[in-house]
């Protein structure tokens, strides 16, 4: 199943408190299974602070709904590792 969550350039993911953390718990990110209400939100957030540069991140989701969410270091890492096949 796929889901959406909010998160900026600088790798910060948006909790379901509405703060911007860079070691979010899985139950305590803001997710959506709709990319409208993640766009919305989207909106009202850069409406609040317009230099915020936020994307929406499509990830999976586990057996109860939260998403999967992979360490930048572990996506790089990855990537360094099919780069050298």
């Amino acid at each position: 199943m796929k889901i959406y969550i909010l998160k900026t350039q600088n790798n910060l993911v948006l909790t379901k408190k509405f703060e911007w953390t860079s070691e979010p718990h899985r139950d305590s990110v803001f997710h959506s299974p709709y990319r409208d209400i993640a766009l919305n939100q989207l909106i009202e957030i850069n409406a609040k602070d317009i230099d915020l540069r936020v994307s929406i991140v499509e990830c999976e989701a586990d057996s109860k709904g939260r998403p999967i969410l992979i360490a930048p270091e572990k996506v790089a890492a990855n990537s360094d590792q099919s780069n050298a096949a």
